[in-house]
């Protein structure tokens, strides 16, 4: 694991909110994984994952932030047609809408609700950094972002 990525992982492990008793970790654990899964999952979607989010599934798992968007393996899923084509999903937010990566390890919002996407980063560290800096509020910076039809 890079050092950057180690404290990214860092920050989000030990970052909380106030809850209505007590303090509630921003990162919820789902489930663990392992290398071997992961190359597993790669042949299912047939792209590798980007060495950031593979690095970053190893050392948290499968988990959600803050409420607002999940890593589960259920959302892995090649993209088989439109710009995104060749590339994967790779988690869900809390409205429903799916984060995927392209062959160059580019992060993409695609929203549930209507046919368009968004370039969000230019890779999975970088989206985690913005994530934490805009509080974990997905939702709010995707609202923010400018959309482009997607040709399904």
């Amino acid at each position: 694991m890079t050092l950057e990525l180690d404290g990214l992982v860092k920050a989000v492990l030990s970052a909380s909110r106030k809850g209505f008793f007590r303090q509630k970790p921003i990162f919820e654990p789902y489930a663990m994984t392992s290398s071997g899964e992961l190359s597993e999952l790669e042949g299912e979607i047939g792209i590798p994952l980007p060495n950031d989010l593979r690095c970053w599934l190893l050392a948290l798992g499968y988990g959600d932030i803050d409420e607002e968007m999940s890593f589960r393996r259920e959302w892995f899923a090649s993209i088989d047609s439109g710009q995104l084509k060749g590339g994967a999903r790779f988690a869900q937010d809390i409205l429903g809408n799916f984060y995927a990566f392209d062959g160059d390890g580019h992060v993409f919002y695609l929203s549930r609700s209507q046919p368009v996407f968004a370039a969000i980063s230019k890779g999975f560290l970088e989206f985690i950094d913005e994530l934490m800096r805009r509080d974990y509020q997905l939702v709010d910076w995707v609202n923010t972002l400018e959309t482009q039809r997607y040709e399904w």
